[in-house]
């Protein structure tokens, strides 16, 4: 088991997630350390916080100049840390924002040490390097990596999540007893993330500023699960050979005339705009990320359609934000709330489909539900007509409070990883993931030009 770690970035999401699971298993009893921990200078005011009250704490803590999150290279005091617990260490968790990983990811593998890393695997500046960096990038740590005695796992939590995986298996058992392929698939994904009008621009983690936005946030988990869907067909012979592709996507300069100077001061009686509006680099804000993703794939084989699919990355959804004023994470404490949809058929004998929203506001004795719904053509091929089957999103209870599904699956990759071993997250079954990720940016660039150009 992996007990000797380096943590590159700590942020909120790592907080709650990476540390939290960490600390729990130090408590437990596993000797764990974190030989250092990096982190940028302008982050050491919450860092310091947030250890005021832990019992895992870093050996060494390395602070970095803010500049340095766009830096293709290792800091070389950093490096010159890195070079002299290199021996010591057995695990790598990567938590920055996904600029930085592809630097780090090469650093560990170079030295033969397991790397966990957050989705995406990598990210850079789109506007500047184009999209199929993404897909070089894939290329040079798949180089890398086979030159390597370690192993890169990415933290995809939808794979594993009991829901998602519910909906993977019912439709593989369908498609391998009947050999009908998949024939339609649907995934919809509401982020509920409320920016205001001048908060794109400073963004730093999730940022738009940097030309991605949805795609290389909460988006790439769903291309991935879109393609785990999408390769059941493969089983029984139907992998495509070609893929066809029509994107879209709005910008913070389409969110902004959508809700207007005078829908917020509507919606905030009292409050004055007219200086926020003003500010807004409206030009910049063409070429920034994007916030709402629109897709549309048709898989071919020998010419012949065999499945076509929907993927909509949205973002601008309903959101329980009331407040003017940013929050310092608008991921946790902006008001998200999250909706998915997944629905997938097989010609007209089968459908299942999946619900999940997570409203602002539970009763004491209630929990999130995930609803997974199946219908069968019953007269053809047997069977209940109709099956629902409900998965309560708190059924994990630690240190007094519940934990997810969502972050179980998340621990459960991590537990995995720490032993040795996580098969359903391993690098390679995320290579179609970035590909299309790299086309998709391909397509939404082409016709934003269109647009503005």
């Amino acid at each position: 088991m992996k007990k000797n770690l380096i943590i590159f970035g700590l942020g909120p999401h790592a907080q709650a997630c990476q540390y939290k699971f960490l600390e729990n298993l130090y408590k437990s009893g596993l000797a764990i350390k974190i030989l250092l921990l990096a982190e940028l200078q302008d982050q050491q005011t919450n860092i310091e916080t947030f250890f005021e009250d832990k019992e895992l704490l870093p050996e060494q803590i390395i602070g970095l100049p803010p500049e340095d999150r766009n830096s293709d290279t290792i800091n070389p005091k950093l490096l010159s840390a890195l070079e002299a617990i290199k021996n010591q260490a057995d695990g790598v968790l990567i938590c920055t924002e996904p600029k930085a990983h592809k630097k780090y990811i090469l650093w560990a593998l170079q030295n033969n040490i397991d790397v966990l890393t957050d989705k995406p695997l990598t990210a850079c500046n789109i506007n500047q390097k184009g999209p199929q960096q993404l897909w070089q990038d894939y290329l040079d740590i798949e180089k890398a990596l086979a030159l390597s005695k370690a192993r890169v796992t990415l933290l995809t939590n939808k794979r594993i999540h009991p829901a998602y995986k519910a909906v993977y298996n019912i439709a593989k058992e369908f498609v391998c007893e009947y050999k009908v392929p998949i024939t339609q698939i649907e995934i919809s994904e509401g982020g509920g993330v409320w920016n205001f009008p001048c908060e794109f621009a400073g963004k730093e983690n999730h940022p738009y500023k940097y030309g991605y936005g949805i795609l290389l946030h909460t988006g790439f988990h769903y291309v991935d699960l879109l393609l785990h869907y999408q390769s059941i067909n493969h089983l029984i012979g139907f992998k495509e050979d070609s893929i066809n592709i029509h994107a879209f996507g709005t910008t913070p300069f389409d969110v902004l005339h959508q809700i207007s100077k005078v829908n917020y001061e509507s919606l905030f009686p009292g409050e004055d705009f007219s200086e926020e509006f003003k500010q807004i680099p409206w030009d910049n804000y063409k070429k920034y990320g994007v916030v709402d993703a629109l897709v549309s794939l048709q898989f071919l084989k020998e010419g012949a359609v065999i499945t076509q699919s929907n993927l909509n990355m949205l973002q601008n959804t309903l959101s329980a934000r009331d407040f003017r004023p940013a929050p310092n994470n608008p991921y946790l404490d902006g008001g998200r709330l999250t909706q998915n949809y997944i629905s997938i058929f097989c010609g007209p004998l089968f459908h299942i489909h999946l619900n999940f929203f997570q409203p602002d506001l539970l009763p004491e004795d209630e929990v999130d539900n995930y609803i997974v719904e199946i219908y069968r053509n019953t007269q053809l091929i047997g069977g209940e007509s109709y099956e629902k089957i409900e998965f309560k999103d708190s059924l994990f209870v630690e240190g007094g409070g519940a934990i997810s599904l969502n972050y179980a699956a998340k621990r459960n990759i991590l537990e995995n990883w720490l032993e040795g071993s996580c098969p359903t997250n391993d690098f390679a079954l995320h290579k179609r993931a970035v590909k299309l990720t790299a086309d998709i940016f391909e397509e939404i660039l082409k016709r934003r030009k269109e647009r503005f150009n």
